[in-house]
């Protein structure tokens, strides 16, 4: 499938994929591998994210997004750690994390009564 983006970390190993609009994997048959299809059939926005720490800094994650089009904001999670919403073809957001972020957030992470709170206010502004 051409015309995809990707986020590569050699420290971690690990690479995320984005496809253009339009694009889908779909599972293979039996013990067959994913197939990648195109579809006219879309969804504007997704309830899905990810938190990915990034070895860069803000201004070099907002070069992208300005680059390519798409919506970037830093913003602030309850005053416990602050995240760079990067919007990926104005759709999907993945909040990036540069060095001082991820510190941020793996000190909230690390603690019990932070998560229990955030997940109450999750579950708090789903019943709203």
């Amino acid at each position: 499938m051409p015309n995809y983006f990707l986020v590569y970390s050699s420290h971690s190993s690990s690479g995320i994929e984005l496809y253009p609009l339009g694009s889908q994997i779909e599972p293979g048959e039996g013990d067959e591998k994913c197939v990648f299809v195109r579809t006219a059939i879309t969804s504007r926005y997704t309830d899905i994210h990810a938190a990915i720490s990034v070895p860069i800094s803000q201004k070099e994650i907002e070069q992208i997004g300005v680059r390519e089009g798409w919506r970037v904001v830093r913003c602030n999670r309850d005053s416990f750690f602050d995240v760079i919403e990067f919007w990926v073809e104005n759709r999907l957001m993945i909040e990036l994390l540069t060095p001082e972020m991820a510190s941020q957030y793996l000190k909230f992470a690390t603690q019990q009564e932070n998560l229990k709170y955030f997940l109450a206010e999750l579950a708090l502004a789903t019943i709203s």
